[in-house]
């Protein structure tokens, strides 16, 4: 007899009983096993028979998550191993289905805020998540808020705790109704020094150099692109 797991595999079986199977793997295998009897890939998952070629079923488990399992030595290299489970109560199934629902129409408001007016965006401020000082990355459009004041990323990057938003204003703009541009146009005949930083055809340009009034693009010596 033997188990057949949600994801197709299958293994031989030595015993069951309600919730509880019993399995030989080698001593290498052990932990490979183990991570396949998740919930995911046990609820529901059918124990059964081959005769004569039909296939009875012996037991099948319901809803249920693994409490643990126990290996007893069989020779230098298998062991047996027992998975014990234990159902999951119909309540419990669906306040997690809920916590589920809920965390996803969160993820899609949140979204939906990232494309919204400013002035829904400054409307529904406290809806929007904190600003995170250790984020691996920060996408260009994300928003946020930051002491009770809405943000948008200007650039993607990784946040940094000591790089706040009311300061790097080379990563952040504050959203506001007037809407106004975090960075001024690149002027023809102006002299930049290194690190300011320009909007120039839609791109945003860091100087490199001081006294530079080279026109930005990627030819020019003096300019990287943010």
């Amino acid at each position: 007899m033997e188990i057949k797991l949600n994801d197709g595999k299958t293994f031989e079986v030595l015993s069951y009983q309600k919730n509880s199977f019993e399995l030989m793997i080698p001593f290498k295998r052990v932990y490979d096993t183990a991570v396949l009897m998740n919930q995911k890939n046990v609820s529901n998952a059918k124990i059964v028979e081959s005769i004569s070629g039909k296939e009875n079923v012996l037991y099948q488990f319901k809803t249920v998550k693994m409490l643990g399992f126990e290996t007893k030595v069989v020779d230098e290299n298998n062991v047996s191993v027992r998975f014990d489970f234990e159902e999951i109560p119909a309540t419990e199934m669906e306040l997690a289905q809920l916590r589920a629902k809920m965390e996803l129409q969160r993820n899609v408001f949140l979204i939906g805020m990232n494309h919204a007016s400013p002035e829904d965006v400054i409307r529904l401020c406290d809806e929007l998540d904190t600003w995170n000082g250790f984020k691996f990355p920060y996408k260009k459009g994300e928003r946020f808020k930051y002491n009770g004041k809405p943000y948008e990323v200007i650039i993607d990057h990784v946040s940094q705790a000591n790089k706040s938003p009311d300061k790097e204003v080379a990563l952040y703009k504050e959203i506001t109704k007037e809407n106004k541009p975090a960075y001024l146009e690149w002027e023809k005949g102006k002299e930049y020094n290194a690190g300011d930083i320009v909007m120039h055809k839609g791109i945003l340009w860091e100087c490199t150099w001081n006294n530079n009034a080279r026109e930005p693009s990627e030819l020019a010596l003096g300019w990287k692109k943010k």
